[in-house]
């Protein structure tokens, strides 16, 4: 039996801690495997488990919280999963790093500042990244590109499955949403980065031409403190043609924390989940909209290409960009998607791409099986196993 000693988060929704217990509930179902843990501290002291938790059956959360604390003993292997990124340790155990970056690293995306870039990848220690997108960008930061390694995240189809009729029907009437009308969907935190500004204009002018089309945007400001409102009142004032109070009327918020079951509901009530990102590391949401049985509009040219063929997914053509440092140095790079196709693309679900893609439900229940937190650990532990 092998011993693992894992570093990261538990007990709260925010993307990193989702990961590490998803992939720990899957690695306690490895026999050959004993697993311990150590809680590093949030990167948010405001996080806690009443006002930030993942939503988690009792179950599973007994399995998370029964996990035992490391003891001292040398472990075989070491997966740290938090931000800022911790230092490899000195000794010979192999070491394991989790990164995963939207835009680019910076010396400040690690915990002492200027890394030793070499450390994390010298001997047996490998970083582990999850989308080939994100690992360009740590290869931009001058990584050794042998030794970054693309360890996708996956979905659990326990929890993230199409709605049935009753449950599609019943939910959306409980949002006070029409049959007719056709709702496309939005998570996201309203970064920069994460396009919603992009999304908004879009939604707006499509909202023109079908009167019957809704959007429904999560607030995040629990987890992050960030409102959709500063993005909102932005563009209403750069398009005032376009934010009349009837578009405005058609934009749904949901407002607070959501358990992994509510998140479910709202993919499914969904007829698209819209994401027109400019830096992603990975796009969990994606994914699970998939899982649930809706499509999905998505930037082309990032994170999502990994796993957004066009049999699920509409990939919106898109420009690369730069972001620079005062010197001239790269920052980051990201994508901008172009805001025609952007638009037409979202029509091109409104007026039929269902009915243009009846094989959508086998594709999409394809995908998530392939993409299962199952399979994401079984590459982990592979790793893990036949490193040098």
């Amino acid at each position: 039996m092998k011993h693992l000693l894992v570093e990261g988060w538990r007990g709260v929704n925010h993307s990193y801690a989702l990961v590490n217990q998803y992939q720990l509930l899957e690695i306690l179902q490895r026999p050959q495997w004993q697993v311990s843990h150590h809680d590093l501290p949030f990167a948010m002291a405001h996080w806690n488990r009443q006002n930030n938790g993942t939503g988690f059956n009792a179950t599973d959360m007994a399995a998370l919280d029964g996990i035992a604390p490391h003891t001292g003993h040398t472990p075989d292997a070491i997966l740290r999963v938090a931000s800022p990124i911790h230092a490899v340790q000195p000794g010979g155990v192999p070491q394991f790093t989790f990164m995963v970056t939207e835009l680019g690293l910076s010396d400040r995306s690690f915990a002492n500042g200027d890394p030793d870039r070499a450390s994390f990848t010298a001997g047996p220690h490998r970083i582990i990244t999850p989308t080939h997108w994100s690992k360009a960008r740590l290869l931009d930061f001058g990584f050794d590109a042998d030794r970054v390694h693309v360890v996708p995240h996956g979905v659990r189809m326990s929890t993230f499955h199409p709605l049935s009729t009753q449950e599609r029907d019943t939910n959306r009437s409980n949002l006070g949403l029409r049959p007719d009308e056709f709702v496309f969907l939005n998570l996201g935190v309203a970064t920069w980065n994460k396009g919603l500004d992009l999304l908004l204009v879009a939604f707006a002018r499509a909202r023109q031409r079908h009167g019957h089309v809704r959007l429904i945007l999560k607030d995040q400001r629990d987890l992050y403190g960030i409102s959709v409102e500063p993005v909102l009142k932005d563009v209403s004032s750069r398009y005032p043609d376009l934010f009349t109070p009837d578009t405005l009327g058609a934009i749904l918020f949901v407002p607070g924390n959501l358990q992994p079951s509510e998140l479910r509901l709202l993919y499914g009530v969904a007829d698209c989940y819209v994401s027109p990102y400019r830096g992603e590391g990975f796009n969990l949401p994606v994914l699970e909209a998939i899982a649930c049985g809706t499509p999905v509009v998505v930037t082309e040219g990032g994170a999502t290409d990994d796993f957004c063929p066009p049999e699920v997914a509409t990939r919106v053509p898109s420009r690369e960009g730069v972001q620079s440092e005062p010197d001239g140095r790269v920052a980051g790079r990201y994508r901008e998607v172009d805001e025609d196709a952007l638009l037409a693309a979202m029509l091109t679900h409104v007026e039929g791409w269902r009915a243009q893609h009846p094989l959508f439900a086998v594709h999409g229940m394809d995908l998530a099986q392939r993409m299962s937190w199952a399979r994401a650990v079984d590459q982990l532990l592979f790793l893990m196993e036949h490193s040098q």
